[in-house]
């Protein structure tokens, strides 16, 4: 990959900054921090077009931002003062002119991101103070650039789920470098959009809630799917829309394969402070497993199951039914015995069941705790798409921001975890 270059600029992209607590609009108590970002796909692209509208910030810390870096998987651009808007809208041109293998667009990644001069960029970046290192990318093997980053003081949001599902000790070392550095590590993005999620969950388990179970639609994109099978559109038509849609991850067959699913499962969990991994989940695929080998088309392997869906889904809307994906996480009771049961797949629903009520691309997380014993803490919304997520993201950004050197011990004991 290309090294990014330091280009001379004369119309940086950042958003506009307030004035003073009071008003006044002498902008003594403004300040821009500085945002890295990898990736420049759905996700990418959206946070990038919503750093440029963002309104004057208006409230303390009155904090603006400014993109100084941005990487993609056919080059970058790297400016402390801040990328030219012409050379961020070429970057995206290009981008947008190369595809990926599979016939669509990636997050900005290969498998296999690595920064050019990593360790020197990112000591240029700590330099700089109030940096966010933020991950739009669905690459592997970003954890250790987490580590690195955040050891350096820089903050780090994420919407790459993979480095989250890392083995347990790995994930571990990074929120060790978070806590000894006082930097934040964010990551709501991973799972369900734009949905408080992540936040929902660690506000029940600092407050001393005992979480119980678990019962969640956590893929919009496979939410579309099956809504689009309920209304009789063929599977490999209902695919191709959502991916058209930008429901989908870079690959599809991610999705199909239910992966995508237990990856967020395997995030949920370990919030609970479950010591789950990925090869724990009893995972099934929406589609056979067969016809998710990459030796033929995706696209002609749906298409041979166009049929035998739309039985499946006539017979179980004579039933009464409806076919949804739920990730079902069921905690463990160490004084009984019982242990922690997690399974992500396809199941047949009544249609007063609340997943079976939701349209589009919508998600559901559905929350039995010590303090929800009957009526689950629900929290549903759009669960895909880029403007959704990016918002989560920027919300982070925002959050990680709000973190001052005089709370730099709660911010640590928040980046801790403990598995049971």
């Amino acid at each position: 990959m290309p090294t990014p270059s330091v280009r001379c600029e004369t119309r940086p992209f950042s958003s506009p900054r307030g004035g003073t607590r009071g008003g006044g609009g002498d902008g003594s108590l403004a300040r821009t921090a500085n945002l890295f970002v990898l990736g420049a796909g759905v996700v990418g692209k959206e946070v990038l077009e919503q750093v440029s509208s963002l309104p004057p910030q208006t409230r303390p810390p009155f904090v603006g931002l400014r993109v100084v870096g941005v990487v993609t998987r056919r080059g970058g651009a790297f400016d402390i003062r801040g990328v030219n808007r012409g050379i961020l809208a070429d970057l995206l041109v290009t981008r947008a002119r190369h595809p990926s293998a599979n016939g669509g667009t990636t997050n900005g990644a290969s498998n296999q991101l690595e920064l050019p001069a990593r360790a020197t960029q990112l000591d240029t970046l700590a330099r700089l103070g109030d940096t966010v290192l933020v991950d739009c990318t669905a690459a592997d093997g970003m954890e250790e650039v987490y580590e690195e980053a955040l050891s350096r003081g820089l903050h780090v949001v994420t919407a790459n789920k993979k480095p989250l599902v890392a083995p347990r000790e790995r994930v571990e070392r990074i929120f060790a470098a978070a806590a000894r550095s006082g930097a934040s590590f964010r990551y709501e993005a991973t799972v369900g959009a734009g949905l408080p999620i992540i936040g929902t969950l660690q506000g029940l388990v600092r407050t001393g809630d005992r979480v119980r179970s678990i019962e969640c639609a956590l893929s919009g994109t496979l939410g579309f799917i099956t809504n689009e099978l309920a209304r009789g559109v063929p599977l490999s038509e209902a695919v191709a829309t959502a991916k058209a849609a930008g429901y989908t991850e870079p690959d599809p067959r991610e999705d199909l394969a239910g992966t995508d699913v237990a990856r967020k499962a395997v995030i949920v969990a370990r919030e609970l402070g479950i010591p789950l991994e990925l090869e724990d989940v009893s995972l099934s695929p929406l589609v056979p497993a067969e016809a998710l080998g990459r030796d033929e088309d995706l696209d002609v392997s749906l298409r041979r199951l166009d049929a035998d869906f739309a039985q499946r889904t006539a017979a179980l809307r004579a039933r009464g039914e409806k076919l949804v994906y739920l990730a079902q996480i069921r905690v463990g009771d160490p004084k009984s015995g019982r242990r922690t049961e997690v399974v992500v797949g396809p199941q047949a629903i009544p249609l007063d069941h609340p997943a079976a009520s939701l349209e589009g691309s919508s998600a559901l997380v559905a929350i039995t705790s010590d303090r929800y014993p009957v009526a689950p803490l629900v929290v549903r919304g759009a669960g895909a798409g880029g403007p959704v997520t990016a918002t989560a993201v920027l919300t982070d950004v925002f959050l990680s921001l709000q973190s001052t050197p005089d709370n730099r011990e709660a911010r640590a004991c928040a980046a801790t975890r403990s598995f049971a």
